[in-house]
Protein backbone atom coordinates (compact mmCIF):
# COMPACT_ATOMS: atom_id res chain seq x y z
CA UNK A 1 0.00 0.00 0.00
CA UNK A 2 2.71 2.12 1.11
CA UNK A 3 5.06 1.68 -2.29
CA UNK A 4 2.08 1.64 -4.77
CA UNK A 5 -0.27 3.72 -3.28
CA UNK A 6 1.48 5.85 -1.24
CA UNK A 7 -1.19 5.35 1.47
CA UNK A 8 -0.97 4.34 5.37
CA UNK A 9 -3.05 1.16 5.62
CA UNK A 10 -4.46 -1.12 8.76
CA UNK A 11 -3.39 -4.37 8.73
CA UNK A 12 -6.88 -6.77 10.33
CA UNK A 13 -5.82 -10.26 9.51
CA UNK A 14 -8.36 -12.88 8.87
CA UNK A 15 -10.45 -15.12 11.31
CA UNK A 16 -9.24 -18.26 12.63
CA UNK A 17 -10.71 -20.57 14.58
CA UNK A 18 -7.95 -20.20 17.32
CA UNK A 19 -10.00 -21.00 20.56
CA UNK A 20 -12.12 -23.75 18.71
CA UNK A 21 -8.82 -25.83 18.02
CA UNK A 22 -7.44 -25.17 20.91
CA UNK A 23 -10.08 -27.02 22.59
CA UNK A 24 -10.54 -29.97 20.15
CA UNK A 25 -7.05 -30.65 20.29
CA UNK A 26 -5.82 -31.03 23.83
CA UNK A 27 -3.68 -33.99 25.32
CA UNK A 28 -3.16 -35.49 21.69
CA UNK A 29 -0.21 -37.39 21.45
CA UNK A 30 2.23 -36.79 18.51
CA UNK A 31 2.43 -39.48 15.86
CA UNK A 32 5.45 -40.04 13.29
CA UNK A 33 4.51 -36.87 9.92
CA UNK A 34 4.24 -33.54 8.61
CA UNK A 35 1.35 -32.33 7.38
CA UNK A 36 0.15 -29.79 4.75
CA UNK A 37 -2.89 -28.29 4.07
CA UNK A 38 -3.70 -27.10 0.85
CA UNK A 39 -5.04 -26.32 -2.54
CA UNK A 40 -3.43 -28.85 -4.94
CA UNK A 41 -2.20 -26.24 -6.91
CA UNK A 42 1.42 -24.69 -8.14
CA UNK A 43 3.27 -22.99 -6.01
CA UNK A 44 2.24 -24.15 -2.99
CA UNK A 45 5.14 -26.60 -2.60
CA UNK A 46 3.28 -30.03 -3.35
CA UNK A 47 6.01 -31.59 -5.57
CA UNK A 48 9.10 -30.23 -3.67
CA UNK A 49 7.05 -32.01 -0.21
CA UNK A 50 6.43 -35.19 -2.55
CA UNK A 51 10.54 -35.54 -3.76
CA UNK A 52 11.69 -35.11 -0.25
CA UNK A 53 9.12 -37.54 1.40
CA UNK A 54 10.48 -40.33 -1.09
CA UNK A 55 14.13 -39.50 -1.11
CA UNK A 56 14.33 -38.78 2.89
CA UNK A 57 11.85 -41.80 3.89
CA UNK A 58 9.80 -39.07 5.92
CA UNK A 59 5.76 -39.46 6.40
CA UNK A 60 4.16 -36.56 4.48
CA UNK A 61 0.28 -36.52 5.04
CA UNK A 62 -1.29 -34.03 2.46
CA UNK A 63 -5.17 -32.65 2.90
CA UNK A 64 -6.33 -30.60 -0.21
CA UNK A 65 -7.82 -31.08 -3.61
CA UNK A 66 -6.98 -29.82 -7.21
CA UNK A 67 -8.10 -26.62 -7.75
CA UNK A 68 -9.08 -24.57 -10.60
CA UNK A 69 -7.34 -25.78 -13.78
CA UNK A 70 -6.35 -28.77 -11.44
CA UNK A 71 -2.94 -28.26 -12.62
CA UNK A 72 -1.73 -31.02 -10.23
CA UNK A 73 -5.13 -33.44 -10.47
CA UNK A 74 -3.00 -35.45 -13.24
CA UNK A 75 0.31 -35.30 -11.88
CA UNK A 76 -1.17 -36.90 -8.23
CA UNK A 77 -0.36 -40.16 -9.63
CA UNK A 78 3.05 -39.69 -10.55
CA UNK A 79 3.80 -38.07 -7.10
CA UNK A 80 2.12 -41.11 -4.41
CA UNK A 81 5.06 -42.80 -2.93
CA UNK A 82 5.39 -45.11 0.32
CA UNK A 83 6.16 -42.47 2.29
CA UNK A 84 3.38 -39.72 1.30
CA UNK A 85 -0.20 -39.99 1.39
CA UNK A 86 -3.27 -37.74 0.19
CA UNK A 87 -5.78 -37.45 1.89
CA UNK A 88 -8.09 -35.14 0.07
CA UNK A 89 -11.00 -33.15 1.46
CA UNK A 90 -11.64 -33.94 5.56
CA UNK A 91 -13.90 -32.84 7.92
CA UNK A 92 -13.24 -30.20 10.18
CA UNK A 93 -12.94 -32.52 13.29
CA UNK A 94 -11.03 -34.94 11.19
CA UNK A 95 -8.36 -31.58 10.10
CA UNK A 96 -8.17 -30.76 13.61
CA UNK A 97 -6.92 -34.25 15.03
CA UNK A 98 -4.52 -34.19 11.70
CA UNK A 99 -3.32 -30.97 12.96
CA UNK A 100 -2.72 -32.13 16.75
CA UNK A 101 -0.72 -35.16 15.95
CA UNK A 102 1.72 -34.13 13.44
CA UNK A 103 5.49 -33.66 14.29
CA UNK A 104 4.99 -30.09 12.77
CA UNK A 105 3.00 -28.30 10.11
CA UNK A 106 4.78 -28.07 6.51
CA UNK A 107 4.04 -24.35 5.09
CA UNK A 108 6.02 -24.10 1.58
CA UNK A 109 4.62 -21.81 -1.07
CA UNK A 110 6.62 -19.16 -2.16
CA UNK A 111 4.95 -16.12 -1.98
CA UNK A 112 1.77 -16.80 0.47
CA UNK A 113 -0.28 -13.55 1.32
CA UNK A 114 -0.83 -14.97 4.87
CA UNK A 115 -2.33 -18.00 5.15
CA UNK A 116 -4.33 -19.61 7.79
CA UNK A 117 -3.56 -23.37 7.92
CA UNK A 118 0.16 -22.49 10.02
CA UNK A 119 -1.87 -20.65 12.24
CA UNK A 120 -4.80 -23.57 12.63
CA UNK A 121 -1.63 -25.84 13.16
CA UNK A 122 -0.52 -23.77 16.18
CA UNK A 123 -3.76 -23.18 17.92
CA UNK A 124 -3.80 -27.31 17.86
CA UNK A 125 -0.18 -26.64 19.43
CA UNK A 126 2.04 -27.64 16.76
CA UNK A 127 5.19 -26.30 15.49
CA UNK A 128 5.30 -24.69 11.79
CA UNK A 129 8.42 -25.49 9.29
CA UNK A 130 8.24 -22.56 6.35
CA UNK A 131 9.81 -20.85 3.73
CA UNK A 132 11.07 -17.76 5.00
CA UNK A 133 8.33 -15.43 2.77
CA UNK A 134 5.53 -13.36 2.67
CA UNK A 135 2.84 -13.78 5.61
CA UNK A 136 4.38 -16.35 7.32
CA UNK A 137 6.96 -14.41 8.80
CA UNK A 138 3.73 -12.50 10.51
CA UNK A 139 2.14 -15.49 12.23
CA UNK A 140 5.42 -17.95 13.10
CA UNK A 141 7.96 -17.01 15.70
CA UNK A 142 11.01 -18.41 14.65
CA UNK A 143 13.10 -20.77 17.98
CA UNK A 144 9.74 -20.28 19.64
CA UNK A 145 6.48 -21.59 17.31
CA UNK A 146 8.60 -23.31 14.50
CA UNK A 147 11.32 -22.22 12.24
CA UNK A 148 12.09 -21.17 8.70
CA UNK A 149 13.75 -22.57 6.02
CA UNK A 150 15.40 -20.02 3.37
CA UNK A 151 15.30 -21.86 -0.13
CA UNK A 152 13.08 -24.26 -1.54
CA UNK A 153 15.47 -26.99 -2.56
CA UNK A 154 15.02 -30.49 -1.67
CA UNK A 155 18.05 -30.68 -0.37
CA UNK A 156 17.03 -28.13 2.21
CA UNK A 157 13.90 -29.36 3.35
CA UNK A 158 15.09 -32.97 3.85
CA UNK A 159 17.55 -31.78 6.20
CA UNK A 160 15.57 -29.62 7.82
CA UNK A 161 12.59 -32.74 8.20
CA UNK A 162 15.80 -35.12 9.19
CA UNK A 163 17.01 -32.79 12.02
CA UNK A 164 13.72 -31.38 13.02
CA UNK A 165 12.47 -31.98 16.89
CA UNK A 166 8.73 -31.35 18.13
CA UNK A 167 10.03 -31.29 21.43
CA UNK A 168 12.02 -28.13 21.35
CA UNK A 169 8.79 -26.59 20.64
CA UNK A 170 6.04 -25.49 23.43
CA UNK A 171 2.86 -26.31 22.81
CA UNK A 172 1.45 -23.57 24.61
CA UNK A 173 3.72 -21.14 22.69
CA UNK A 174 2.43 -22.33 19.68
CA UNK A 175 -1.12 -22.18 20.82
CA UNK A 176 -0.58 -18.50 22.44
CA UNK A 177 0.66 -17.30 19.33
CA UNK A 178 -2.36 -18.44 17.45
CA UNK A 179 -4.81 -16.50 19.56
CA UNK A 180 -3.41 -13.08 18.29
CA UNK A 181 -5.45 -14.34 15.16
CA UNK A 182 -8.68 -15.85 16.61
CA UNK A 183 -11.87 -14.60 15.36
CA UNK A 184 -12.53 -12.31 18.34
CA UNK A 185 -9.86 -10.77 17.80
CA UNK A 186 -11.07 -10.02 14.31
CA UNK A 187 -13.99 -8.86 15.82
CA UNK A 188 -12.56 -6.80 17.94
CA UNK A 189 -10.02 -5.00 15.28
CA UNK A 190 -12.75 -4.55 12.64
CA UNK A 191 -15.38 -2.91 15.45
CA UNK A 192 -12.09 -0.75 16.13
CA UNK A 193 -11.62 0.58 12.86
CA UNK A 194 -14.90 0.80 11.49
CA UNK A 195 -15.28 3.17 14.90
CA UNK A 196 -12.63 5.25 14.11
CA UNK A 197 -13.60 5.41 10.20
CA UNK A 198 -17.42 5.20 9.99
Amino acid sequence: MKKFYRRDSTVIYPPVKAKEIARATKNLKTEDYFLIVSRLVGAKGIELAAEVAKTAKVKIKIVGEPAGLRWLGGKLEQLKNPYLEFLGRVSDKQLYQLYGRCRAFLALAEDEDFGIAPVEAQAAGRPVIAFRGGGFLESVVEGKTGCFIDDLKPKTLAKTLKEFKTENYSSQNCRQQALNFDESVFKQKLKEFLRKHA
